[in-house]
């Protein structure tokens, strides 16, 4: 039997299901708009992971791939992850991360409103 975790068992899928019931609950309860939703979903998804990995780093047990950090903002969480950045003072010293994350969160309030005000440019 492997004891060792698997990184899409143990990040990436929880954080898929807690971004879903997060949407889900966007949609219904605030009636935000499905674009508006998904920024607030996949943003407060995004800080659970990163503080994952600070609570990991600290005892020295199993770290969430970098690769799924990267990937969450890719997805639209680069707001959530320069907060989880902040807040936790994680990964902070990482060029990688200290230059991407904020472009990334950049791009995607920049996404967000481009949605929200009708997509001008495409009529």
């Amino acid at each position: 039997m492997n004891l060792r975790a698997s990184p899409i068992r143990s990040t990436i899928v929880p954080a898929m299901v807690l971004a879903s019931l997060l949407f889900m609950g966007a949609r219904h309860y605030l009636r935000a708009s499905p674009a508006l939703a998904y920024f607030l979903a996949i943003n407060v998804a995004a800080y659970p992971l990163w503080a994952v990995d600070k609570h990991q780093a600290r005892r020295g047990g199993f770290r969430v791939p970098e690769w799924t950090l990267h990937l969450v903002s890719i997805a639209g969480g680069g707001v959530g992850a320069v907060v989880a950045m902040r807040t936790l003072r994680h990964k902070t010293q990482k060029r990688v991360f200290f230059m991407v994350h904020p472009a990334l969160a950049a791009l995607s309030v920049a996404a967000l409103s481009w949605a929200l005000m009708g997509m001008p440019g495409l009529g």
